[in-house]
């Protein structure tokens, strides 16, 4: 999809951090975008920055976690927008906590957000583009999930999700037209990780590189993107040749191990 002025683009968590850089940087590239979160001021105040800056942007409140409501977005977004070009599945949330101590609360709604609210966006939304025998899906998982790190447990257990089943839907539609690309990224510095100590190897990452990167891999048709390409590939490599014990070494002699002991609690989002 080399020229996107005109397509309407989909991006879920675009109030703030990545979300609104994809929104941003899509919208750059001439496209409609359909910015979609559960913060109504915050996406709002985005939307009119967009605005400002004469891109064109729908905005929509709607909790992705909720089946219902993506099937009902997808039917009033066509209305009013027309069919979903790309859809970014970018809305997540993470809390650093050990395994053991995770409330019941904690774990169910970071895996239904993170993960099931990308299921049921591709449910709601990849019929329509199969129909039409076009589109894209990107869908945001993580360094994370590829290889998981201690006190962050259930993050890492819905982004190595998303990997498996992102393969396996690529698969099921190989010959509908319809592109799939899992994003991992590695730190970056958006504050939603705020507090966080990136091992020695994988610094904190721009987060305008990452969106360019997925801007790149929707225009390419690139199935998997890394960022940074070299080191996190090379990690994930490394975990399946390697194997965990080496893996748990080599995380305990870089720093990532005690990675995420000191991360902030993110308080400024309404869940």
């Amino acid at each position: 999809m080399k020229d996107l002025k005109g397509k309407v683009v989909l991006v879920t968590g675009a109030a703030r951090g990545m979300g609104k850089l994809h929104a941003m940087t899509f919208g750059r590239e001439g496209s409609r975008i359909v910015a979609v979160d559960l913060d109504e001021a915050a996406i709002e105040a985005t939307a009119q920055e967009m605005r400002d800056q004469g891109y064109n942007v729908n905005v929509y409140i709607a909790d992705v976690s909720n089946r219902s409501a993506c099937f009902a977005l997808a039917d009033q977004v066509k209305s009013d927008v027309g069919s979903v070009d790309v859809l970014i599945n970018n809305a997540g949330i993470v809390k650093a906590e050990k395994v053991l101590n995770m409330s019941e609360q904690s774990f169910r709604r970071i895996t239904e957000v993170n993960y099931m609210g990308q299921v049921w966006m591709m449910q709601a939304f990849v019929p329509d583009m199969v129909s039409r025998k076009s589109g894209h899906v990107v869908n945001v998982s993580s360094t994370a999930g590829k290889i998981g790190v201690p006190d962050l447990g259930a993050y890492c257990a819905t982004k190595f999700a998303i990997v498996g089943i992102t393969d396996s839907i690529r698969q099921e539609l190989q010959k509908n037209g319809v592109k799939f690309i899992i994003v991992c990224p590695g730190f970056i510095k958006t504050g939603m990780v705020k507090g966080a100590k990136p091992p020695s190897l994988t610094p904190w990452q721009d987060p305008q590189k990452v969106a360019d990167a997925v801007l790149r891999a929707v225009k390419n048709n690139k199935a998997e993107i890394f960022v940074p390409p070299v080191m996190l590939r090379l990690s994930s490599v490394g975990r399946a040749l390697a194997g965990p014990k080496i893996m748990d070494w080599i995380l305990l002699m870089i720093g990532g191990q005690k990675a995420f002991i000191e991360m902030e609690a993110d308080r400024g989002r309404p869940f």
